[in-house]
């Protein structure tokens, strides 16, 4: 017995809404599992805050190692908090992916 995929997805566009295709359906699993990354991410790193030592009096300083051709800047050593470029490219990325999906859809509609 032949599958016929053509008369499958016909007869699933009758059931469904017109916005329930693959693309959507891929599109939204993978900001839920980027949303569940994140949230499970951030409650592990909290459960480790308390076990972090305690550095005292202790400032990191840049240095050159030897056989680095390029060093790193001094502000990525001294500062802990680097996550805000990351934060803000992700951003970025998610509303690149939001307007390329409302753009699609505003098309197919027409």
């Amino acid at each position: 017995m032949k599958f016929d995929l053509d008369a499958f997805r016909k007869e699933m566009r009758k059931k469904f809404h017109p916005w329930i295709n693959l693309q959507n359906l891929i599109f939204f699993s993978v900001i839920t599992a980027f949303i569940i990354i994140i949230i499970w991410s951030e409650s592990i790193s909290q459960l480790f805050k308390p076990l972090r030592p305690v550095l005292s009096g202790i400032t990191p300083t840049p240095t050159t190692l030897f056989g680095t051709p390029t060093p790193l800047p001094a502000e990525w050593l001294t500062s802990a908090e680097q996550t805000n470029g990351i934060l803000i490219g992700g951003i970025i990325i998610l509303l690149t992916i939001l307007a390329g999906t409302a753009i699609i859809l505003l098309r197919d509609r027409e």
